[in-house]
Parts: C-alpha cells; sequence; structure tokens
C-alpha cells in the first residue's frame, strides 16, 4: 500500500512539472526590443476558452486580446511591446492574456 502511495505521489508531481495539470506562462510578443521606449502603461485583454481534453478542440470561448483591440478600447495611442501571459488548468479551462504597454 505504501508503494502505491509513493507511485501516485511520483505519477502527480511529473504531471504537474509536465504542464499536464497547470501551465502558467508569459512570453513576449514582441520581438526586436533595441529601440523600444520603457513604459508602465499598461492595459489587458483576456479570451478564455474551455477545450475538450481529449483532441483540444474548443468548445466555448469568449472575450478579446487582439493587441490592436485593446489598445483602441482603453485609449491608447501608441502601441510600444506586447506580452502574452497563458494561464491553463488542465488543459481545459484556458486564459490567454494580452498586456499591451504605450502610450
Amino acid at each position: 500500500m505504501r508503494q502505491f502511495r509513493v507511485v501516485v505521489g511520483v505519477v502527480t508531481i511529473m504531471l504537474i512539472l509536465s504542464g499536464c495539470l497547470y501551465v502558467h506562462t508569459f512570453q513576449p510578443l514582441t520581438q526586436d526590443m533595441r529601440r523600444t521606449p520603457v513604459s508602465a502603461y499598461e492595459k489587458t485583454g483576456t479570451i478564455r476558452v474551455i477545450t475538450w481534453p481529449l483532441n483540444n478542440a474548443p468548445l466555448v470561448a469568449w472575450g478579446s486580446a487582439a493587441v490592436g483591440e485593446v489598445a483602441k478600447e482603453q485609449g491608447m495611442q501608441e502601441v510600444y511591446f506586447a506580452d502574452l501571459e497563458i494561464f491553463s488548468v488542465m488543459r481545459i479551462w484556458n486564459e490567454y492574456t494580452v498586456h499591451v504597454y504605450g502610450k
């Protein structure tokens, strides 16, 4: 019985570390940041997606994460750069948030 618990614990930790149960990452959407000014002015837009776990087919999606649309809705005149935040639980609940920086 003790070996079973150890095996279940190890498998659970492996699933968590491999990103099957939980993922929370940030990645840049802007490739070249050489002459980009620093801005503390940030606006976000999020799209949420519920997927079927067997083939990752989206069942329902709502929201908006388009960079231009986020900037326009929030009254930004210039977009300097953008980042993408991905949050996923068991690949069923997925949130994609775009962080737009500018003035």
